[in-house]
């Protein structure tokens, strides 16, 4: 599944003020500075986020789960939420999460329309601009467990294209070993730029995944491209830090290395509504 999670970060605020002198009896008397201490803002214990997201596809690193191709009838609902816990130690904060996906693709092994869950749990640690996060994942789904170990990196101020990478590393595959997946690693380096129209925020990003033989029940090496423009507004008229989201991706993926695509060449959508805190 292609899923990404998010760090968060606050600066401090420095003020001056400055008091002009009076003039008097012919004498002038310089203007004194006046100096006002550093002050910090504190710093919330705990942040997070949720979000609800209508999408056409499920596409896990690659490869298109619910067999949409070229056509979006085949629609999921993923609701989402992880919450940050800011550690003692300056920088560095637990986080948590789950994701889950909902639809009528096929009979639930867990009930309802209700067809995955996953939770993960693990640490991040950021320093200015760099922050490394390392997250282990349950992904629940067809009666069995999907474990992974992610260690993503990231370089993000917004001037140089924000890069990153994950190492994506399946430890046991779980209810994928049906599908001809295998243990392995994918390596997906990423680029993405941030700029502002109105309220809008509109970001391009491109992704290439790389993998080790037999991840997808194929061979290694280059797996799919993936190129996206996505945007987000905030939502005025709901209490709380609401935004709204959505945008396009399209997909070239390697039949050699994801030989279980409906079609090489596709294009996915996203709508959602998400609240941070």
């Amino acid at each position: 599944m292609l899923k990404m999670k998010s760090l968060r970060a606050l600066a401090a605020l420095t003020v001056g003020t400055m008091t002009v002198g009076s003039a008097f009896a012919g004498t002038t008397t310089a203007p004194a500075q006046k100096e006002v201490a550093v002050v910090e803002e504190e710093k919330p214990a705990f942040t997070g986020w949720l979000s609800f997201d209508l999408n056409s596809h499920f596409i896990s690193y690659g490869s298109d789960v619910w067999g949409g191709g070229t056509s979006w009838g085949r629609g999921v609902f993923n609701p989402s939420g992880e919450i940050s816990w800011a550690s003692p130690i300056k920088g560095l904060s637990v986080v948590a999460g789950t994701w889950w996906d909902v639809n009528n693709n096929a009979p639930s092994t867990i009930g309802g329309y209700l067809q995955e869950v996953d939770v993960w749990a693990g640490l991040s640690y950021g320093y200015k601009d760099f922050s490394v996060t390392v997250l282990y994942q349950a992904w629940n789904y067809g009666g069995e467990t999907e474990q992974i170990l992610d260690v993503a990196l990231k370089y993000a101020n917004n001037n140089f294209l924000n890069p990153s990478i994950v190492f994506h590393n399946r430890v046991d595959p779980g209810a994928a070993e049906g599908g001809g997946g295998h243990n392995g690693t994918f390596f997906v380096p990423n680029i993405s730029y941030n700029f502002k129209i109105w309220k809008f925020t509109i970001t391009p990003s491109a992704a290439l995944g790389l993998c080790t033989e037999d991840y997808h029940g194929g061979g290694g090496g280059y797996a799919y491209t993936a190129l996206g423009l996505n945007g987000s507004v905030p939502i005025p008229y709901l209490p709380g830090d609401w935004e709204l989201h959505g945008g396009i991706t399209y997909y070239n993926t390697n039949d050699v290395v994801i030989p279980n695509n409906v079609a090489n060449n596709f294009v996915t959508g996203n709508i959602g509504i998400k609240l941070s805190f």
